[in-house]
């Protein structure tokens, strides 16, 4: 099994964050400020997200194609030329459209926390139905 395969692997056995939340994290950071790779690998640690750079990469080329996600080389005497991507208006439109997502699934599994309270709350052999 690959690294990416590892980090899938992971998140399904402990519950984690679902993978589709890579990309709406990506676009983020970059709405937040431009960013190279490995600058945003340490910044979606920082944000609860621990997928591998090969899989950061792989989005990042895939949010480009998708034209959410515009990218240059920076130069500098410190070291090597890296890509830096920034956040374009068709990425601002997904990060709002991720968000509106989200909401949802917030508010879905903020019922389920609350059905979840009143059925362990309930003793043992009492099958009464919640609506």
């Amino acid at each position: 099994m690959g690294g990416d395969g590892l980090a899938a692997q992971r998140r399904a056995d402990v519950g984690g964050l679902p993978r589709s939340f890579l990309r709406p994290s990506l676009l983020l950071l970059l709405k937040e400020r431009p960013g190279h790779g490995y600058d945003l690998v340490g910044r979606l640690k920082k944000l609860g997200v621990d997928d591998d750079s090969a899989a950061v990469y792989r989005a990042l080329r895939s949010l480009e194609e998708m034209h959410a996600v515009s990218s240059h080389w920076h130069t500098s005497s410190a070291g090597p030329a890296r890509h830096v991507y920034e956040l374009t208006p068709t990425g601002e439109a997904q990060l709002h459209a991720a968000l509106e997502a989200a909401v949802a699934t917030y508010q879905a599994i903020q019922r389920y926390f609350s059905r979840y309270g009143v059925a362990a709350a309930r003793p043992p052999g009492d099958t009464t139905a919640t609506s």
